[in-house]
């Protein structure tokens, strides 16, 4: 809108300064006309003017206004132009501050809320060493203390992932699951959180606790380790693509 008005309020003022070009050139004319038949006594009357002189003062005259009027309009477009120009020079750099405000606050909103999930991760991944390390220490000391000890841990890290990390990472994810360059990342986070609380709620209905399924649980949560290791470090690594 405001655009537009500028452009009007140009058109009009080039339309003036035309239509006062025109109203005085006659004027000029005939005052030239009038000051040369003064000074030299030439004949003022088209039938006394066999030099033709009157008749090259009203052609130079009119030749003159209308030159005038074109390097006038042709000087407002060339004006015209460089302000469209700086219009749309200015437009873009707008765009490209927003543009890059935009991509500012994606970085900030990307590492804060990775740098959270990477913390929950991480205490899921210190309970498969601990869970680990605690069936380690049964299969080579099987005492009804270790085996309690063992499921109590389970039953308290599981409170802890289904009320709290799980809960809280799906929220992270909420705020940057569009920002991972890996469109399969959010999922498998979910995936693995949801794995590891089905592997602690087994821990707590285990009925077999001799060698072999423990060390088919233990195999199963050295896989987990390294899924979660991976994770971990992709999601670093999207942090640092990022920056």
């Amino acid at each position: 809108m405001e655009f537009s008005q500028v452009m009007q309020k140009g058109k009009n003022s080039i339309n003036q300064k035309i239509k006062l070009l025109f109203f005085v050139t006659p004027i000029i004319m005939f005052l030239t006309i009038l000051l040369v038949h003064l000074i030299i006594r030439a004949p003022i009357t088209i039938d006394d003017d066999s030099t033709n002189w009157i008749t090259s003062v009203i052609e130079t005259g009119i030749g003159t206004s209308i030159t005038i009027a074109i390097l006038i309009y042709s000087n407002n477009q060339q004006r015209r132009s460089e302000e469209q120009q700086e219009k749309i020079a200015e437009l873009v750099l707008n765009i490209q501050n927003i543009e890059q405000r935009h991509d500012e606050r994606e970085r900030k909103r990307l590492t804060v809320f990775s740098h959270r999930i990477i913390s929950n991760l991480e205490t899921i991944l210190q309970n498969h060493h601990e869970l680990r390390q605690g069936l380690t220490d049964y299969l080579n000391n099987s005492t009804e203390e270790n085996k309690q000890s063992i499921i109590l841990s389970s039953k308290k890290n599981l409170d802890s992932i289904v009320y709290f990390i799980i809960p809280n990472i799906k929220s992270d994810i909420g705020y940057i699951g569009d920002l991972f360059e890996d469109p399969l990342l959010s999922k498998s986070i979910i995936n693995q959180c949801n794995d590891y609380g089905t592997m602690l709620k087994n821990i707590e209905e285990i009925s077999d606790w001799n060698k072999d399924p423990l060390l088919m649980k233990i195999s199963l949560i050295d896989n987990q380790i390294k899924v979660l290791t991976t994770t971990i470090d992709n999601i670093k690594k999207e942090i640092s693509e990022k920056l």
